[in-house]
């Protein structure tokens, strides 16, 4: 096996192997930046980068530790991450106070394979208050030398004492010709990807989960829908928020597929001086972004928030 090339972050990688190599990298990393861009396929890259036995450039991606950490199975590493997404709609979204106390034990332990004991925590921001306030100790002095990398998209949802004990890595957005190379390599084909990068954003995982969740049936569906979204008719609305989804997954890939299609009417009505279509556009985006903020810091009822969006999108 070979690791994934790192488009877009090789000046940020070759960083941090220099201060690995100079025995100046912290014991507690930072990995924050925009969701789908890389940073955890970095952190575990780093990871291997610690636990890889080969004799020239590392990782290698044939020695035992790399193979290991590839398949998340080393026995140095502990990979956390938020609850599956997928599951049911009561589940629990917050990393618990249950794995902070699995990395601290972890992190006590002796290295038995790689030079230190290394942890993950990606959705760093889904940590439980108590969660982060019990890994305070563990990441202002972290035994035997452990590197603990968190990642995360919003960094700002971590406690103020959480961030000021790590060293913050920030990772900027892809290039288009970056994030059509990641494309390309996972198996997108060539006439998708302009379409694909121009929507992506800078993020190649953005762009995935709008082709699985926002085909051209699909967005075609949902424009024709939020024009004929009218606040006295309830069915209009009812319509609306079935087309936003039958699962969390879909449902925020299509609001993350709407809210790119109210930008482009706020930009096409500002550059047509067109101030009612601007504040329209406007009022929807928001409303959209909060919708997609409550999907993802709460459990909410997705029915009765789909229609409740919908009635808000009607009403400007």
């Amino acid at each position: 096996m070979s690791w994934p090339p790192l488009h877009g972050h090789d000046a940020l990688w070759q960083r941090l192997v220099q201060r690995l190599a100079d025995e100046r990298l912290p014991h507690a990393l930072l990995f924050s930046g925009p969701p789908g861009i890389g940073k955890a396929l970095l952190a575990r890259r780093l990871a291997a980068r610690l636990a890889c036995r080969g004799a020239g450039d590392r990782p290698c991606g044939e020695c035992a530790g790399c193979r290991q950490v590839a398949a998340g199975s080393h026995p140095d590493l502990l990979a956390i991450g938020a609850p599956d997404r997928a599951a049911k709609e009561t589940r629990k979204k917050e990393i618990g106070i249950e794995r902070a106390r699995e990395l601290k034990r972890f992190a006590h332990l002796h290295a038995v394979a790689a030079p230190r004991k290394m942890a993950i925590v990606d959705d760093a921001d889904r940590l439980s208050l108590a969660a982060q306030n019990a890994l305070l100790k563990t990441l202002e002095e972290p035994p035997g030398g452990a590197l603990i990398v968190l990642v995360t998209a919003s960094p700002g949802a971590l406690l103020p004492t959480v961030r000021s004990r790590c060293q913050r890595v920030r990772f900027p957005l892809l290039s288009d010709d970056d994030v059509g190379t990641v494309l390309g390599e996972a198996g997108i084909s060539a006439a998708e990807i302009p379409a694909l990068a121009a929507a992506a954003q800078g993020s190649p995982g953005r762009a995935l989960a709008l082709r699985a969740s926002w085909r051209d049936d699909d967005r075609r569906e949902v424009e024709q829908l939020l024009a004929d979204l009218d606040v006295a008719r309830y069915g209009s609305i009812l319509a609306m928020s079935k087309g936003f989804g039958s699962s969390e997954p879909e449902t925020v890939a299509r609001l993350d597929g709407v809210l790119a299609l109210c930008r482009a009417a706020a930009l096409d009505a500002a550059a047509a001086g067109d101030t009612h279509g601007l504040d329209r556009a406007v009022r929807r985006a928001t409303a959209i972004s909060e919708a997609l903020y409550t999907l993802r810091w709460r459990n909410p009822n997705r029915a009765l928030l789909s229609e409740a969006l919908a009635l808000r999108l009607a009403r400007t």
